[in-house]
């Protein structure tokens, strides 16, 4: 069963986003997610991500990024 994912605004903590690139890598690996690339017109330093199931792209902003650290979707509403 494949559920959507979650935005999260804003990590509390560079450890909590470091569980969250551990729990990202396990969904690309077990086939839910795969990067893709991010448009050269985005702020170097995020990583992009389409959702399988539901196709929707997501970002991982970076911890560099005044708005960041944090994941959510790329177009402005999950899937």
């Amino acid at each position: 069963m494949n559920f959507g994912w979650e935005e999260i605004s804003n990590f509390g903590s560079l450890r909590e986003r470091d569980c969250f690139l551990v729990w990202i890598q396990s969904q690309i690996a077990s086939g839910v997610a795969e990067e893709v690339d991010v448009p050269t017109s985005i702020e170097a330093g995020e990583r992009w991500f389409l959702h399988i199931p539901t196709q929707s792209v997501w970002r991982l902003i970076s911890d560099e990024n005044p708005y960041g650290p944090g994941f959510w979707p790329a177009y402005g509403k999950a899937a």
